[in-house]
This record gives C-alpha cells, sequence and structure tokens, in this order.
C-alpha cells in the first residue's frame, strides 16, 4: 500500500503524531462518543481503511448510495463527525490551523470551508496559494518518491467517477481486486431494489458502465457474491408530496421498509414470483420487471399527480434495514385519502 510504503516511513522520521479515528457506531456525538481510535502513535506503520463501522455499513442498512448532488453528507458522518471532536480534545480550545488539500481550481470548496472558521479554527489552502492543479501535485509526489500514488476516494464515491480519467482509474482498480468492484454494486443494486431511481454515478447506473466496458471479471463477482448473501422480501411504501412553490413537481417523498421474509436468494425470488401469479391472476397486483432486471410486484403504483403513493413487495439482499416513520401510516391514510380525491386523468 502506498501510505504505508511511503508516507508512514517519513511520519515516523519526523516524529509527526499520526492519529487514525473511525466511527464505531452509526451515531457520533459532538463530545466524541461512538469515536474509534485506531492507532495514535508517533511510530505507525499500519493504515486503517475500515473502522468499527463502515461508511459502506451505514449505505447498506439505510439501502441507498452516495448522493451526488446537494450536501456530501457522507463526508459530514465518516469524516467530520469523527474528526471535529478528536480536534477539539486535542487542540483544547487553543487556536489552531487546519489544513486542507484542495487544489487550484477549487476556490469554490476553500470558500465553503472557510465558513467553518472560527476565533479558533482558521482553515488553509496551500495548494491554491500555490497554484498547483492536481497534476502539479502528482508531479512533485513522483519527483520525492519515484512513484505516483493513486487518487484516495472511497471505492464507491461517485465523485470518483466524474470524468474519463478517473473512470478509468477506478475501473483499474476494480479489474485488479473484482471483488472491491463486486461489493460497490451490491450496494448499489440493493438501492435500486427498494427505489428505481437510484444509480451510483449521478443517477447513471455503475452496472451499465462496467457493462459498457466488459469488465466481466468483476460482474461475474458481483454475480457470485449475490448468490453467496442473504436475501429479503422487502415491503416498500413510499409517499410522495408536492412542492411547496409548485404541486406539479416532486417535493419530498417518505419511505417505508418492511421486511417479509428472509432466507436464500433462489427461494425468496420463488416466493415472490408466485405472489405475483397468484395476485396478477386475481388482479390485485401488478408485476413488472423494469430495465434494471429487478421484478417488483406493485400493489398499489403511484399516479400522475402529486401527492401520489406506491406499494411495492421485491427481493434484494437481506443488508438494508426496517425503517419507517413514527407517523407513517398516519401520513400514509392521508396521502392515500388525498390522490383519490384527485380528478380522473
Amino acid at each position: 500500500m502506498a501510505v504505508e510504503e511511503h508516507i508512514l516511513p517519513r511520519v515516523v522520521a519526523a516524529g509527526i503524531r499520526f492519529i487514525q479515528v473511525a466511527r464505531g457506531q452509526r451515531h457520533v456525538t459532538t463530545a466524541g462518543d461512538g469515536v474509534v481510535v485506531l492507532s495514535d502513535s508517533r511510530t505507525p506503520t499500519r493504515l486503517y481503511i475500515e473502522g468499527g463501522y463502515s461508511l459502506y455499513q451505514e449505505m447498506t442498512e439505510a439501502g441507498t448510495v452516495p448522493q451526488s448532488g446537494g450536501a456530501r453528507l457522507c463526508s459530514v458522518h465518516a469524516k467530520g463527525d469523527v474528526l471535529d471532536p478528536v480536534i477539539a480534545r486535542i487542540t483544547r480550545g487553543h487556536p489552531y490551523r487546519h489544513v486542507m488539500g484542495f487544489e487550484a481550481g477549487e476556490q469554490r470548496r476553500a470558500d465553503k470551508d472557510a465558513l467553518f472558521n472560527t476565533d479558533r479554527r482558521t482553515g488553509e489552502y496551500p495548494l491554491i496559494d500555490w497554484g498547483w492543479s492536481r497534476a502539479d501535485a502528482i508531479d512533485y509526489t513522483r519527483s520525492i518518491l519515484g512513484t505516483s500514488v493513486g487518487k484516495s476516494a472511497c471505492t464507491f464515491c461517485p465523485f470518483s467517477f466524474a470524468n474519463k480519467s478517473s473512470r478509468a482509474e477506478n475501473f483499474a482498480r476494480y479489474a485488479e481486486a473484482p471483488e472491491v468492484g463486486a461489493r460497490t454494486l451490491l450496494m448499489e443494486h440493493l438501492a435500486l431494489a427498494l427505489n428505481p431511481a437510484q444509480g451510483l454515478v449521478g443517477g447513471r447506473r455503475l452496472i451499465g458502465m462496467l457493462r459498457e466496458h466488459q469488465l466481466d471479471n468483476v460482474l461475474d463477482a458481483f454475480g457470485a457474491i449475490l448468490d453467496s448473501h442473504e436475501h429479503a422480501i422487502y415491503e416498500i411504501r413510499r409517499i410522495l408530496r408536492p412542492r411547496k412553490t409548485d404541486p406539479t413537481k416532486l417535493g419530498n417523498a417518505a419511505r417505508s421498509v418492511r421486511i417479509r421474509g428472509r432466507g436464500p436468494r433462489a427461494s425468496m425470488h420463488n416466493i415472490l414470483g408466485r405472489l405475483a401469479a397468484d395476485g396478477a391472476a386475481q388482479n390485485k397486483v401488478r408485476p413488472d420487471i423494469g430495465d434494471d432486471g429487478i421484478l417488483r410486484v406493485y400493489q398499489h403504483e403511484r399516479g400522475p399527480a402529486f401527492p401520489t403513493v406506491e406499494r411495492y413487495f421485491v427481493v434484494a439482499p437481506a443488508l438494508a434495514l426496517p425503517k419507517e416513520h413514527a407517523n407513517f401510516d398516519q401520513w400514509w391514510t392521508q396521502a392515500l385519502a388525498a390522490e383519490a380525491m384527485q380528478p380522473a386523468a
């Protein structure tokens, strides 16, 4: 690993205190409860990749993927929530400099980060001050180490697929370690099953991109990992509400996730298949295989206007946890009634 081979020995030689921390549970308090110290040493030899509670686990338990729009909540949860209490404990109320590696051209990110400056914390952005691009930093690193170090990012980060070069770099990693790409596809597949609109790469599906690039070893590994996982029959209910400023557009959605059965993948698909056949024969459900190849058995389909609701059953890896708001059933009843009052299309 590049960090262990090239960076940590230099950290040791310089006598730098190197602290590695992570979440030990989903929620971390501002006081630091839930933070796990993986290593706190001036002689580190190992780089820890995952802690007690990983971002991957958070995503799969929620049945979703990291979002590339809006606030980067994955960074907030996996980085900020963990680092802030540790920094506070180390600095003990004294002023400190927080050095960030934003490159030239990322002034907007630096400006956003500077909004978090206080009388104690001062963000500094040396690469921007020097006018260094990513290419400049790579050239300098190569001149010192004699080799290049790959871009650091989660193996399932949607931003790492943002352009052709970074996609190629990611696909090369997957080809070399197909199990890594397979786990990413597993996360995307689960999210898709629970919400057909999901897709890891800005709404686009990673699995389609891997098929286009003919990464068959990754796709084969995905098939194997899918077969090895316990599966569940999920009941999905979704309420789609109108936007306050424009009732013809979607404002927000609420989702209920319930598990109706667990077992081997084939067994769960057989049960769902019987439900589809029997229910369709009685005109109680409508089976549908989407363009993602996933069978969903709809008991209630969304209407053309908001508010509207949908309810379906689907089989997916048993990784997502049951979840619904305490008031969901009340909201569901209200939305159903409002939908019934809408004029026929």
